[in-house]
């Protein structure tokens, strides 16, 4: 079983538009609208830390972060601090979009096994070259040719005791260990001579041969003396210009990105040696392998042997497996999601589609005076993507949350996974006050200080007064807010803020005050009145019941059930006992490596609703994605079992039209499917991705003639409405 400090709530089958989306505006009220402003008391449940001033670390002492403060020392939480905690909340309970996702393709090597997805894509194919930069600016790869180079062989060619490579060196140190070594026997060591032996498979007559080619190190991660350790190289040879491969700009944006091109780590091999090198005008050998994917033609370069592959999906591919509607924009083609109409959009394809916001929320000022206290110096870690145990979704047993599966879904397609997706919406559950504490350091992380940080916080009870105002919301926006401030009445349920969530600080709830918050009917036959218990309960049940007219089971939904856990400090309490909230453990000397064991063991990270509870076992179903995007997933409406608390798992109805007719509008990008005998068509919006799928021919004649016949069509069924999930060429 995987520990994890955070977890995730699955994705939306489908993005809820309200009906009026599209009618919003500041200037023309609604009939049934409301203005007016909430004033709240935040009381933090657990130590609380909204960064202000921060000090870098040293190689002497840990960096710090201290509580946003006024010029005259008040403490205060700003507005967009608030405004983004809300927002989250609203985007997962009304089912919005999971739009501000950078589209990146995560870097994965993955040889826990021999017969992971990953060692079976690069077994054998992978191929060898020099990364040169053309004069034009751009990169190009010169393919040649490649022998092992044994380091025992070196060492006798050179006259040095064995290894000439310590344990953990870099490419770096091992580039100079080398030229040191050459230097002192008179040799170049920019340049290697030898000759083939006898099986063509590695190089003999070191230094002194009829060939010549450059000798090429990766970083040496364990001891080349002992049976299972490295203890061979490179020799990169017969250079062919004439079959140079061009580097795409998004194959040497995933090259750079992968191999920590912003990171400047030095020991990593690209900040930490080639970087340097290419930028001087150096060739950079490189291993590379050359993929077709859905009809995409991909480049994948590494640095070792065993390279980082960049994923077959992009993580917004992965988001489209679940539905393609969390990634159409905001604005009058698409609509807004509620979270939109109460806080704000922005459209980066059309200005004219942005939208303001009618909810602001101000600085909030601290009341009684509070504290700030230093916490032990910690290290805030980064969970990385490419950690797919954890980040994409899983076919799980949830009594022991172990693969059902042979093989995980990664980022790259398998037999097994076809179309894998993303858990969802990342969040960090609460817990109670007694466990939120900063994770202790281990021996090997005391020792430097670099990467050691010290969070001054607040303390529990500290409170904070604010205001939110509101203009022209209706019943059911002015519930959706309120829904999110108090968690639809339920008291127990905390929100997160500011720094140290993985701790479990910045746990909050809001008090609001009756007294001071106004209600402003637009209809001024209705009287000004005070947002007293009973109206706030009136809006937030108008929000639930407009959710459940679209959602049935709204509240008992995967989405609901999840996000209400992961508020609830009581819900920590009934995980399984190999499942604390703590990030993984990774010493550099290898002595731990949680993440490489909780692999090899096949564990995923386990759905939180249903580990604590919320969920029972026997209703987890993870979200299955579909080639080319789902537009739209029905409800399953079957009544929940007698005494289940949860929802049957969300179902699609899939049907097949084989030889239908396409017709393409390239205005809206939109894709219409008729099938004799069929009444009604069926239509897909936003399509550009979907027509990958065919053939460049068809592709091409479709978007020229407008029309193409004989298509086998998957087409999704949601009610009256039909929509193409999947295009299959030839028909049959």
């Amino acid at each position: 079983m995987i520990s994890a400090p955070y977890n995730f709530v699955p994705l939306a089958p489908r993005v809820h538009i309200p009906a009026w989306s599209r009618e919003v505006s500041h200037d023309w009220p609604f009939e049934d609208g409301y203005s007016g402003e909430l004033h709240y008391i935040l009381t933090a449940d657990t130590p609380l830390l909204v960064g202000g001033k921060q000090i870098k670390a040293t190689q002497d002492k840990p960096g710090s972060v201290k509580p946003l403060q006024w010029p005259d020392g008040t403490y205060a939480i700003p507005g967009s601090s608030l405004k983004g905690m809300l927002r989250s909340v609203v985007e997962i309970a009304a089912f919005g979009r999971m739009r501000m996702v950078d589209e990146v393709r995560p870097g994965l090597r993955d040889i826990s096994k021999s017969d992971t997805v990953y060692a079976t894509r690069v077994r054998d194919r992978v191929k060898t070259g020099f990364l040169c930069r053309r004069k034009d600016g751009g990169q190009e790869i010169v393919p040649c040719k490649m022998l092992r180079l044994d380091h025992r062989a070196l060492e006798k060619a050179l006259g040095v005791k064995e290894p000439i490579f310590a344990t953990r060196t870099s490419v770096k140190d091992k580039y100079e260990t080398w030229s040191q070594a050459c230097r002192k026997a008179g040799k170049n060591p920019r340049s290697l001579r030898f000759d083939l032996g006898a099986d063509a498979k590695a190089p003999i007559r070191l230094f002194e041969g009829a060939l010549e080619g450059v000798p090429v190190f990766t970083g040496q991660i364990n001891d080349s003396t002992q049976p299972r350790g490295k203890r061979r190289d490179f020799v990169f040879y017969a250079r062919d210009a004439s079959h140079a491969i061009e580097v795409s700009r998004d194959a040497w944006r995933d090259f750079l990105r992968i191999h920590g091109d912003e990171d400047g780590k030095p020991a990593m091999s690209w900040p930490g040696y080639w970087k340097n090198k290419y930028r001087a005008g150096e060739d950079v050998p490189v291993f590379y392998l050359r993929d077709t994917v859905k009809n995409k033609d991909l480049l994948r370069i590494g640095l070792a042997y065993m390279p980082k592959l960049a994923g077959d999906f992009s993580s917004l591919d992965m988001i489209e497996h679940v539905s393609c509607e969390h990634l159409q924009p905001p604005g009058a083609q698409h609509g807004y999601d509620l979270a939109d109409l109460l806080f704000g959009a922005i459209n980066g394809d059309s200005q004219a589609d942005a939208l303001r916001g009618r909810v602001s929320l101000e600085t909030a000022h601290a009341l009684d005076n509070p504290q700030a206290v230093a916490q032990p110096a910690t290290i805030l870690n980064g969970p990385k993507p490419s950690y797919f145990p954890n980040y994409i979704t899983q076919q799980a047993n949830p009594s022991n949350w172990k693969l059902k599966t042979s093989q995980y879904a990664t980022y790259l397609e398998s037999s097994q996974s076809k179309a894998p997706t993303l858990r969802g919406f990342k969040r960090y559950p609460v817990r109670p006050l007694s466990d939120a504490q900063v994770q202790s350091l281990t021996d090997e992380q005391l020792k430097n200080r670099k990467v050691q940080i010290e969070l001054h916080t607040l303390a529990p009870e500290s409170r904070f007064a604010g205001r939110i105002v509101f203009h022209n919301l209706k019943p059911e926006e002015l519930g959706a807010l309120l829904w999110a401030l108090t968690w639809g009445g339920k008291t127990h349920l905390r929100h997160s803020l500011g720094m140290g969530k993985p701790f479990g600080f910045g746990q909050v709830h809001f008090t609001l005050d009756t007294d001071q918050s106004r209600l402003i009917p637009n209809d001024p036959a209705i009287p000004e009145a005070a947002l007293d218990a009973a109206r706030r309960a009136d809006f937030v049940a108008a929000f639930a019941a407009h959710m459940e007219a679209s959602f049935p089971q709204w509240e008992q939904s995967p989405q609901l059930l999840n996000l209400c856990a992961m508020a609830d400090p009581a819900a920590a309490c009934k995980l399984p006992v190999g499942m604390p909230l703590r990030h993984m453990r990774l010493e550099a000397k290898g002595k731990v490596n949680e993440f490489q064991t909780a692999k090899q063991g096949n564990s995923v990270l386990a759905d939180y609703a249903v580990a604590s509870g919320y969920i029972p076992a026997t209703h987890y179903q993870p979200t299955q994605g579909k080639p080319h995007g789902a537009v739209t997933v029905s409800v399953d409406n079957k009544a929940v079992p007698a005494g289940a608390t949860a929802p049957t798992a969300y179902a699609t109805t899939l049907n097949t039209w084989p030889n239908a007719k396409l017709k393409w509008e390239p205005g809206p990008c939109r894709l219409t499917a008729t099938l004799a005998g069929k009444g009604k068509p069926a239509v897909r919006e936003q399509a550009t991705r979907l027509l990958d799928a065919l053939p460049e021919p068809q592709r091409e004649r479709l978007r020229k003639k407008g029309e193409l016949a004989g298509v086998e069509v998957e087409v999704e069924a949601q009610g009256n409405r039909l929509t193409i999930v999947g295009l299959i060429w030839p028909a049959g």
